[in-house]
Order: structure tokens, then C-alpha cells, then sequence
């Protein structure tokens, strides 16, 4: 089966210059269209204004003439020698300029005088003002003049093409300069863009010459204020990648020197069984070896624990229930508490869901495993679970030696084990407790007994949501 080819990364320069460039695009169309509107409609005002102009020139020059003229005389059209007065380029340039326009003059309903251009029109328009008239070959714009009195009416037009091309012309004019900016803006985008970018690729050299023995952080003055929200995320990153680098150095040192008693002791041992010839004595010295090797073992299930613990940070599940994980956890310890002789006794009803599942066992779990250890023979074990003021709340009481209160901070760390700890252990269980409880946003407090009895209380409070902290 082939695989296909993995995707190149966006550039993130390209990205930014086709946004920029698309969006002067359309700046420049937008730009264009509004001028060419502009102009078109500036020139149907200059040329409307002209076709007004011209039918008032016209009526002035002819209402006199016409007014002279013989009743019933047949109207003449317009026929002018000019011959002695234009040259032969005047002449094809008077030309082309009649053939873009036309009048007529009416008296009443009578033509008597009009040019050999333009449309033909029986009678004179009913209305005064601009209008359209439309032919098979050409369209015109006309303005018709009416004057009451005299009974004249004169229309003067011009082709609408006349207009196109001059429109048409102001556009290309307009186009090319358009057409040549578009490429040096391109280059001076691109060029902007690529300097804008020189600090952001400054910021990424920089934390690329970093290594795990330089987390320092970065000084924020050096930065545009736009990156200075990434260099403070980034300086956070660092300070998280720390601490958690020192959490692992302090967890392999502590690591390191508890297991070095136990694994001596089970090597001497080891080598004494060897030497030993006794068999009655041997046997005794080979159960001496087991509990070593289980104290090692159970010492470094915990300490495996615990680093599980430091990799669920920020990576929990939901969907757990302190009611479910605790029976569960009870019904794993009972062999243990019955081994001992130690009774344990159960209160609380109802489902207590949200948190991490494999958390809230940890607690429940560890919490009775110390009270069982530190109980003495006979005694009862009372786990309670309940709710206070919104909050989940397990109770482990016990009815041992119990922690002094200038203590009850200390057994929290990793490896301490109190001056009355009397049952073998790795000083780690509670310390696990307290890592799970903080994870899911609780709070752990040791006190001594309700009932002022011998022994220890420990309650963990828990909120109602059981949301993993990060």
C-alpha cells in the first residue's frame, strides 16, 4: 500500500502575503469601478449641460429668422459653403464631428430647419427635457427646448457613443497606471511583510539555541508587543519544563538512596544464605530475604506511583466515583486488614461521580492500607464518606498511634516516616495521597480523633466536579 506524500507546512510569509494581496486586489478593483462610475457620470453631466447650452444658442440665432420668414415658406435645410474657410483636415474633422450630433427646430408642428444627421421624427417631442431615442444603427441622447410664446421647439442630440468613447478612454487611462502599480505593490507587500516577520524568526533562533541546562527566561523588552504575549507563554513553558526537571532530578535522587539500603540488605543477605549450613537457620534467614525483597518491591511499586502520578498531570479522565472507588478499594485491602485482625467498617450512600477514577482509588486505597499497617490488632478501621458544604468528603479513622500535630506536614513529603511509625514502611503513602488530592483540586488535613481516642483521622475534601488541576 503506498502512502502519499505528507503535506508541505503553510509558509506562514505566503499566507500572509496572498490575505495582503487579495485584499489590495480588491482595493484596486473597488478603486477602479468607483472612479469609472464617477467619470461616467461626470461626463453625462458636462455633456447634458452642453446639449442645454445648445439649444438655447439655437434658439437664440433662428427664433428672429423664423419669425421673419414668409408664412407657409418651405423650411430649408441646413447647408453651409465652407469650403473657402476649413482645410481638408478641418473639413474631416467638422464631419465627423456633425455626424455625432443633430438638432431640429419646430415651429408648431412644422419642421423648419433641422441637420441631415440623426434620427427621423415626424413630429416634434410631445415633451420638454432630456430624452432616448433608439435606431437600428445608433442610439442618441436629445434635449428638447420648448418655447410657448413663439411656438418653437427645438431639439438638439448627440450619439451615445460619443460618451462611451470618452469613457472609455478616461478608463484605460486610468488602467495602465492601475496595471503597473499592481506589481510594485506586490513587491513592496512582500518586502514589508518578510521585514515585519525578521522578529518572529529572531524569537524562533532564539529558542532554538536553548537547551535543558539554559531555561532562563526571555527578557520581554527586545519584542514587539505583539510577540510579547508568545514570549511570556513561552517563559511559562520554561518555567513548567523546570520545575518538572527538577521533580525528576529530586525522584531519581530520592529514588536512588532509598533503594540502596534495601537492595544491600538483600544482597547480604543473600550472601549469608550462600555461607550458611544450618538449614534450620537458613530457612529463617530465607524468609528474612523475602520480607527484604517485598519491602524493595512494595517500595518500588510507590515510588512507580508516583511518577505516574507526575505523567497524568493535565491528562486525567472524568467519569469516576468516590462511592464505587472506595468499596473497591476496601474489598482489595480486606485480606490485608484480615491478616492483621483488623475490622474494617463502612458508612456512606449514594453516588459521589467526577474526578479521575484511577486518582480517587489511589486515595481511598492508600489512605486505609496506612491506617490497616498502624492499627493495632483487634481494633476497627471507620471509612466514611459524606458531603459538606458542596464537596466529597472520605474519612479514614483509625485507632493508632497516631501523628503529632508538629508532624502532620512533614509525612506529607516523600520518604519521611514519623518518630512513633512503629509498622515497616517506605514513607511514601501518604505523600502519594497528598499528590492525588492536589491533582483533583482537594484538600488533604490529618487530625486527631472526634471522640479524643488514640489513633488518627484523615479527611479529604473533594469538589463536586472533580476537575483535574493542571
Amino acid at each position: 500500500m503506498s502512502r502519499r506524500p505528507r503535506a508541505r507546512p503553510r509558509s506562514l510569509l505566503t499566507e500572509l502575503f496572498g490575505r495582503v494581496g487579495v485584499l489590495f486586489l480588491i482595493m484596486v478593483l473597488v478603486v477602479g469601478l468607483l472612479a469609472f462610475f464617477t467619470a461616467q457620470r461626470r461626463i453625462n453631466e458636462v455633456y447634458d449641460a452642453e446639449l442645454i447650452v445648445g439649444a438655447n444658442v439655437l434658439r437664440a440665432l433662428v427664433t428672429d429668422e423664423i419669425n421673419e420668414a414668409p408664412s407657409g415658406a418651405v423650411p430649408p435645410q441646413l447647408s453651409i459653403d465652407d469650403s473657402a474657410i476649413l482645410s481638408p483636415e478641418d473639413r474631416e474633422a467638422f464631419d465627423n464631428y456633425a455626424n455625432w450630433r443633430m438638432f431640429r427646430i419646430w415651429v408648431g408642428p412644422k419642421l423648419v430647419l433641422s441637420s441631415d444627421t440623426g434620427p427621423k421624427i415626424a413630429m416634434p417631442p410631445a415633451q420638454a427635457g432630456f430624452g432616448e431615442v433608439a435606431t437600428p444603427e445608433d442610439a442618441w441622447r436629445t434635449y428638447t427646448l420648448k418655447v410657448p410664446d413663439k411656438q418653437v421647439t427645438v431639439e438638439i442630440g448627440e450619439r451615445s457613443d460619443i460618451r462611451l468613447v470618452l469613457v472609455r478612454g478616461i478608463a484605460l487611462g486610468l488602467a495602465l497606471p492601475l496595471l503597473l502599480l499592481i506589481p510594485t505593490a506586490g513587491v513592496l507587500i512582500w518586502l514589508t511583510l518578510s521585514d515585519g516577520l525578521r522578529a518572529l524568526r529572531t524569537l524562533v533562533a532564539e529558542i532554538g539555541r536553548r537547551t535543558l541546562r539554559d531555561l532562563a527566561p526571555l527578557p520581554l523588552d527586545p519584542w514587539p508587543r505583539d510577540l510579547q504575549a508568545l514570549v511570556r507563554s513561552i517563559n511559562r513553558l520554561f518555567e513548567r519544563i523546570d520545575r518538572a526537571l527538577q521533580n525528576e532530578r529530586r525522584f531519581l535522587d530520592d529514588a536512588a538512596h532509598q533503594l540502596r539500603t534495601p537492595l544491600a540488605a538483600v544482597k547480604l543477605q543473600a550472601q549469608l544464605i550462600a555461607g550458611e549450613a544450618d538449614p534450620a537457620e537458613r530457612q529463617a534467614m530465607t524468609a528474612q530475604l523475602v520480607d527484604s525483597v517485598d519491602r524493595a518491591s512494595d517500595m518500588t511499586d510507590r515510588l512507580l506511583t508516583l511518577a505516574r502520578l507526575e505523567a497524568r498531570r493535565g491528562a486525567g479522565e472524568e467519569g469516576g466515583d468516590l462511592r464505587d472507588e472506595t468499596v473497591a478499594a476496601l474489598a482489595d485491602l480486606a485480606p490485608v486488614a484480615a491478616r492483621r485482625r483488623v475490622e474494617l467498617a463502612f458508612e456512606g450512600e449514594g453516588a459521589l461521580p467526577g474526578g479521575d477514577p484511577v486518582l480517587l482509588r489511589l486515595i481511598a486505597a492508600n489512605l486505609v492500607e496506612n491506617a490497616i499497617h498502624h492499627a493495632p490488632e483487634g481494633s476497627e478501621i471507620a471509612v466514611q464518606l459524606s458531603t459538606a458544604g458542596g464537596r466529597r468528603r472520605l474519612s479514614v479513622v483509625d485507632a493508632g498511634p497516631g501523628i503529632a500535630a508538629a508532624e502532620r506536614e512533614k509525612v506529607l513529603e516523600r520518604f519521611y516516616r514519623g518518630a512513633g511509625a512503629g509498622a515497616a514502611g517506605s514513607g511514601l503513602g501518604l505523600s502519594i495521597v497528598g499528590e492525588a488530592v492536589r491533582l483533583l483540586g482537594g484538600r488533604l488535613e490529618l487530625r486527631d480523633r472526634a471522640d479524643g481516642q488514640p489513633g488518627l483521622c484523615a479527611v479529604v475534601d473533594l469538589p463536586a466536579a472533580g476537575l483535574l488541576q493542571t
